[in-house]
């Protein structure tokens, strides 16, 4: 729940919570209740009525009266119905000059690093976790502080002192904020190297220095890494001239883990010693190995992943997007080839920022229906989470709203509110119950990703090359050596990260080997050409440099197989060696172009536009529809729509072998029924659709027919809420009984029940 969410009136707050209570919703982000006042129709903002801060006052330093009372009671009511709830804390809020900030009359709502470096903006974010956390609530008669349904506090929103500030070059007021950031570079730099003539030396590589003539860290004149919206990738082997040598990516992202590192123990440290007792994350949007480094203090790990996420700031009902994609037929493998490693999917995103032995939730994820079929993505990502034994998953978002009544029912005038999207309204029960109830197996091998501390101070294009795959097929971990270099741990494979040419997987069960880079270390003084020849001894030549044995896997040149970010050559020889080590089933991993997971449970064909889950207590099928879905045993659907995704859970037992009564939702394409797409539009080098959404909310009804196997059956089709809009006695034919549907009924979602004495 986001911005003016936060804080819904009284009888709002009531009917939300009874609804999330009724949908299977356990946990709640309250997400940026910090936010200023917009002005209309803008949505990322508080209510105008009832903020909870009060910045009529003309600070950000007190709460609204009304604001808070409602935001208590909102709490209140989320906690009778057993909802769980994640407190943001530093997310949009508008500092300004009246909060005592040093340099300039305000600083911007999501300004990324600068309160984690600034020493006054770090006092105001300690202030304002005081206030709200120890509160008492007057409807719980707790402090949120002391209150058993807060689950985690999030220190902040997608920050990070490794990101950079481009965008904001030529921001007036905030060119100090870049200035103290950059004078801290350069006295990390001084206290590491001493002198210019001792930093020109260590960054200087063949004959060329990374330092420019200009720049000297006495005066503070060493300019950062610009990075922007996630941590910038680096090629370790790249030009060693210019802003992006590697040399100056190195030290920046020493200097970014340093400062992240200890704003965040500080905070925590901070919030313990005002009472906070839950497990604490530090950040989310994760996109790098640096970046999750130097996030690692968090008790909780966190990742924000999206699909076809527009451009911001969006323009009324019209969003700018790459694509959009469908879902169902991107393949992970694929989907960085020419597009550069932000591009990926949901899982793919997301698994960047799992750490082994730490808690995983996604705080911020979705499709946001740009494309008219999306309801594969929903469904996929609570798959791969049940896989991969994540621990939560935070849709964005419900709405953005303080009342009940004043969102439109059949229009979708935001993508980023999802309350009547029915791929995710419709299908949620389905996901609930799959996660909830554990409905999809947890994968009992797993893969650990191994990072040295050199490896965090580079990131190659194909950075994001394991995790394309992984999450897919097995269960996947990172691991950050601190000590050393040597892996010790207990996973059924340890990959190297790779970055560089350092780890040490000798004591892995099975390990395997490749180095975007020849060197030990970002600043190339170590290269080690033996290292990899050594890791392939007892191996033998599959193929021209790549090494396969009984314990290792080595590639020598891995730029050769997937240097252009088409990782299905990779991807194959590595499921070559997990099959025969035993790791990955013979008709599991890559088959016939297919990720098929070790549960063999989850099949994704993105070649052929077609995604399904078979369980024995579930099944799903998303995409492009075979000539004859079979569902479960019983149930088999002939479909002529060109899209289509089905769900199935058993009403009257837990097992769908054994079960009579069933709840299936079908739905094809979703959306506006006037969206209009304008394709073919340049920005910042790249090509967009312009998508406007138009008309009135639609959704394409299942047309084909179901046949069940049973004496008699009945199909009763309901409304969203379960109200009955027609039933239906199918036609016996032999063993079977028919239910021959022309898409007419306006509803997706069904009550079977067989009678098969």
């Amino acid at each position: 729940m986001a911005a003016r969410s936060n804080t819904p009136n009284h009888e709002t707050a009531e009917k939300l919570a009874a609804r999330f209570a009724s949908m299977g919703v356990n946990v709640i982000r309250l997400h940026a209740a910090d936010a200023p006042i917009g002005e209309e129709p803008c949505t990322w903002s508080s209510c105008k009525e009832a903020p909870l801060l009060d910045y009529e006052r003309g600070n950000s330093l007190e709460f609204n009266k009304a604001g808070l009372d409602r935001f208590d009671y909102f709490v209140a009511k989320l906690k009778e119905k057993g909802i769980y709830l994640h407190i943001d804390l530093l997310v949009a809020r508008a500092f300004n000059k009246e909060d005592g900030i040093e340099y300039s009359d305000r600083v911007d709502s999501c300004t990324k690093c600068f309160p984690m470096i600034n020493e006054r903006l770090i006092e105001l974010q300690k202030d304002y976790a005081r206030k709200l956390l120890l509160h008492v609530n007057p409807y719980t008669g707790l402090a949120l502080a002391d209150d058993p349904a807060v689950i985690t506090v999030q220190i902040n929103n997608e920050e990070s002192a490794i990101k950079g500030t481009a965008e904001l070059e030529h921001v007036e007021h905030m060119k100090p904020y870049r200035q103290e950031v950059q004078r801290k570079f350069n006295h990390f730099l001084l206290m590491k190297y001493d002198t210019r003539e001792k930093l020109k030396e260590a960054w200087t590589f063949d004959g060329v220095s990374a330092l420019q003539e200009d720049e000297n860290p006495e005066d503070c004149s060493v300019r950062i890494t610009e990075g922007d919206f996630v941590q910038p990738v680096n090629d370790p082997m790249g030009s060693w001239e210019g802003m992006n040598s590697p040399a100056r990516y190195a030290d920046y992202m020493e200097f970014g883990i340093f400062i992240n590192r200890e704003f965040y123990q500080m905070m925590k440290n901070y919030l313990h010693s005002i009472g906070v007792k839950v497990p604490i994350n530090t950040s989310n949007l994760l996109g790098g190995a640096a970046d999750v480094y130097g996030h690692s203090d968090a008790d909780v790990m966190e990742n924000n992943s999206y699909f076809n996420h527009p451009l911001l700031p969006v323009q009324g009902t019209t969003f700018m997007v790459s694509g959009p994609m469908e879902y169902v037929s991107t393949n992970p493998l694929t989907i960085q080839k020419g597009a550069g490693a932000i591009a990926t999917t949901i899982p793919s995103m997301g698994a960047t920022a799992i750490i082994k032995g730490k808690p995983f939730m996604l705080s911020e994820w979705n499709e946001y229906g740009l494309h008219p079929f999306h309801s594969t993505a929903a469904v996929q990502t609570v798959a791969c989470a049940c896989l991969n034994d994540w621990d939560g998953l935070i849709l964005y978002n419900y709405q953005t709203s303080e009342k009940w009544d004043d969102q439109p029912a059949d229009e979708i005038l935001s993508v980023f509110d999802a309350y009547n999207d029915p791929a995710v309204a419709c299908q949620w029960g389905f996901m609930a119950s799959v996660f909830l109830k554990g409905l999809v197996a947890v994968s009992d091998k797993k893969v650990d990703v191994v990072y040295t501390q050199d490896d965090l101070k580079t990131l190659p294009n194909g950075h994001g090359m394991l995790t394309t795959m992984l999450p897919y097929i097995t269960g996947m971990r990172n691991v950050f050596l601190d000590g050393g270099e040597r892996y010790t741990g207990d996973a059924d494979a340890a990959i190297n990260a790779g970055f560089l040419n350092g780890a040490d997987l000798s004591e892995a069960k099975k390990g395997v080997y490749y180095a975007w880079s020849p060197y030990r270390d970002a600043m190339r003084r170590y290269p080690d050409k033996n290292r990899l020849t050594f890791a392939a001894r007892d191996t033998k030549e599959i193929q021209p440099g790549i090494h396969l044995g009984e314990k290792t896997l080595v590639f020598d040149k891995i730029e050769k197989i997937a240097g252009d970010g088409d990782y299905r050559e990779f991807a194959e020889i590595l499921d070559q060696a997990f099959k025969k080590w035993g790791i990955v089933p013979k008709d599991a991993g890559l088959v016939d172009g297919k990720m098929i997971s070790v549960t063999k449970e989850m099949i994704f064909d993105p070649d052929n536009s077609r995604f399904s889950l078979n369980t024995d207590y579930c099944s799903f099928f998303s995409g492009s529809p075979e000539k004859n879905i079979r569902l479960t045993e019983k149930i088999n659907a002939e479909v002529n729509n060109s899209r289509i995704s089905i769900s199935v859970l058993p009403m009257d037992t837990d097992k769908l072998a054994d079960a009579k009564e069933f709840i299936l939702t079908a739905m094809g394409e979703t959306g506006m029924d006037e969206t209009e797409m304008q394709t073919g539009i340049e920005l910042m080098g790249y090509e967009f659709t312009a998508v406007t959404m138009k008309g009135k909310l639609f959704a394409d009804t299942l047309e084909g027919t179901i046949s069940v196997k049973g004496k008699k059956a009945t199909l009763e089709i309901l409304s969203p809420v379960g109200e009955v809009i027609r039933i239906m006695d199918g036609e016996k034919i032999g063993e079977s009984v028919l239910f021959h549907l022309d898409g007419m009924v306006p509803g997706i979602m069904y009550h079977l029940s067989i009678n098969e004495a």
